[in-house]
């Protein structure tokens, strides 16, 4: 009689994922490649929109909507990354909220077994960071001043209009609140309002409005790293 051993299973070791830090000018090429790859949509959606089939359309554009905050997203993790590890590294000069950051003990034990070996540290914003969505007002607001980069100036620069009563952080603030508020209601609601099911208006404008916003936001945030 043939006996057959019993099959084994989850018997590979786990490999953990080597996390990378890129540089400046990678991380900003990473998310000048996302969104390229959102703007390629525009003319799917043009031909849909003037064959009469406005609603495939819209299913479009808020889709963009979603990529586009999961590239700002994406964008500021891996600034985040970046930028912390140079201070650990006494690249950058070490602000309030970094020298406040919690650490668990199982970091801190890895961090003494270590010795010169950084990676621990790298390893550790990452999971820090990881399940954190950044890109609410709240959170960007939070995580500039985490990494010593002025908000006022980003603010200044994609939004200053000359005699404009309307304080240019005030518009930062809107076009993000907007924004955010906008991808959470398509992720989560199917694009309708919890109140009457109705579907939020989007369309071409709006769209295109938003990501030259984050474009500029970013362009900014990105000046003021390499300024560092």
């Amino acid at each position: 009689m043939l006996d057959l051993a019993p099959r084994q299973e989850e018997t590979r070791e786990k490999v953990s994922p080597v996390i990378v830090r890129f540089c400046l000018n990678e991380i900003k090429e990473h998310f000048d490649e996302n969104l390229r790859y959102i703007r390629e949509q525009f003319p799917m959606a043009d031909e849909l929109s003037e064959n009469g089939k406005l609603e495939e359309a819209k299913n479009i554009w808020s889709a963009q909507i979603v990529f586009l905050e999961s590239a700002f997203d994406f964008y500021l993790h891996e600034l985040t990354k970046f930028a912390l590890s140079e201070m650990f590294m006494g690249n950058w000069e070490k602000t309030e909220k970094y020298n406040n950051l919690s650490v668990k003990m199982s970091i801190v034990d890895k961090a003494l077994n270590a010795r010169e070996d950084s990676a621990w540290f790298l390893e550790f914003v990452d999971e820090f960071y990881r399940e954190i969505t950044l890109v609410s007002y709240q959170s960007v607001k939070d995580q500039m001043n985490l990494l010593g980069l002025n908000l006022q100036e980003i603010a200044d620069a994609v939004y200053y209009e000359r005699d404009s009563a309307v304080k240019t952080k005030y518009k930062l603030e809107k076009c993000l609140k907007e924004l955010y508020h906008r991808r959470n209601i398509i992720a989560h609601q199917s694009g309708r309002r919890h109140s009457d099911a109705q579907r939020e208006e989007i369309t071409k404008d709006m769209v295109e409005r938003d990501i030259n916003d984050i474009e500029k936001i970013v362009g900014k945030i990105q000046d003021l790293a390499k300024q560092k």
